[in-house]
């Protein structure tokens, strides 16, 4: 499913060519970060709400800068740092040119618009993470979506956690996107309860341990809350997959569609709970029919079938967003 290319010692230079490649290979459409776009937007209109109105963000690892246009929305200003000049090029250029802004909002924003216009509050600065300075400036809120597990090492990330630290302001918000051990122990565990192969592992990626959490104290970050999107990923990752066949799965799917659609307002399985599970399920279904009639009758044939052998998903999902503070 992923464009991995072929594996490579994991080493802050190679991961730095794999991302530059990508870059060149894919230009500046938010496929060369993460395939899983309705994935990519259920995230950030996860986090948007959490950046505060008139803050200063910084976005480490910013990529095409997609993110960081979503994420600046609430901002008076938004910094956006990558080490890749490749992604930087493309980031500049979503930044200037206001017809790519339009056709990728128009394909890739499903759920909210890119800006018309260039926003005169975003800078794109190059910057390694784990030498970052950006000089006496400290930002209200520090964001990264998948920077920390592209850094090779515990030992660097804990280096680049401490250095997003250093430009911070006092109680400045942290929110930290990343891909973790535990929820891809979680997320293959009921994968095979239906007979599916574990999630792909990238050869650049050092997955975060949830188990870590507690010593980001010593760096200067409390983490309040680790929060999970159990619904889409359920959805998208054991259900969508099992009635399918892993083989017809595809990223931009209805099924997928309807997911991220249905969990923007479900988005664990303690949500889903007001309306119960079999009702978020018909609601997902209805959803897909309107994107994909197809695929709704075999998802719907399926669940008739293996529909309670579902059980507990509570904590599914190998993406988490990690919820700190600036102590």
């Amino acid at each position: 499913m992923a464009r991995q290319g072929e594996a490579r010692e994991r080493t802050v230079d190679n991961i730095r060519r794999f991302w530059d490649g990508e870059a060149a290979d894919l230009g500046a459409t938010p496929d060369v970060t993460i395939r899983d776009l309705f994935f990519r937007l259920h995230e950030l209109e996860t986090m948007v709400p959490l950046v505060p109105e008139r803050s200063s963000l910084l976005d480490v690892g910013c990529g095409i800068g997609f993110g960081t246009l979503h994420l600046s929305h609430r901002t008076r200003r938004a910094v956006g740092v990558d080490y890749s000049e490749g992604m930087l090029s493309c980031a500049r250029r979503l930044l200037e040119d206001d017809d790519l802004r339009r056709r990728l909002s128009s394909t890739h924003s499903r759920l909210r618009s890119l800006p018309e216009r260039r926003p005169a509050h975003v800078e794109l600065r190059v910057g390694d993470a784990a030498a970052l300075d950006l000089g006496p400036e400290r930002f209200d809120v520090i964001t990264t979506q998948r920077l920390l597990i592209n850094v090779p090492s515990r030992d660097l990330q804990r280096t680049v956690l401490a250095r997003l630290r250093a430009h911070a302001a006092p109680g400045a918000v942290l929110l930290v996107a990343e891909t973790t051990l535990q929820g891809y122990g979680r997320s293959d565990a009921l994968r095979a309860r239906f007979g599916l192969d574990p999630l792909e592992r990238h050869w650049h990626n050092l997955y975060l341990d949830e188990d870590d959490l507690p010593s980001w104290i010593s760096l200067g970050w409390r983490v309040d809350a680790v929060v999970a999107f159990e619904t889409y990923l359920f959805l998208s990752k054991v259900v969508y997959p099992a009635a399918c066949g892993s083989l017809n799965v595809r990223f931009l799917s209805g099924a997928n569609a309807a997911a991220m659609e249905v969990a923007g307002a479900f988005r664990t399985r303690g949500a889903a709970a007001e309306i119960g599970e079999l009702a978020l399920l018909e609601l997902w279904i209805d959803r897909i029919r309107r994107h994909d009639a197809g695929e709704a009758a075999i998802v719907s044939e399926w669940l008739g079938r293996r529909g309670a052998e579902l059980g507990d998903w509570s904590g599914m999902g190998h993406q988490r967003l990690v919820l700190g503070r600036a102590v």
